[in-house]
């Protein structure tokens, strides 16, 4: 599970993280089903949101997993 799909379950959806965010559910759906990552720019209001469960490096791992699978 990718730190995103950890920090959708935690903070209670994908709605309501798009909520808190200012953006759209399906702006957030396209995070964890076609990207497996948020945007650098949220991620630190994402760890805030999980009350630090999901880290800032968490999320950032994300980024840096899915460096590799595009470079393989």
């Amino acid at each position: 599970m990718s730190a995103i799909d950890k920090a959708v379950k935690i903070i209670g959806g994908q709605t309501k993280l798009a909520t808190v965010l200012g953006t759209k559910q399906s702006v957030v759906h396209h995070w964890v089903s076609r990207h497996g990552q948020a945007p650098a720019k949220y991620i630190p209001r994402i760890s805030e949101l999980t009350n630090g469960e999901v880290s800032v490096n968490d999320l950032l791992a994300d980024h840096q997993k899915s460096n590799k699978e595009d470079a393989a």
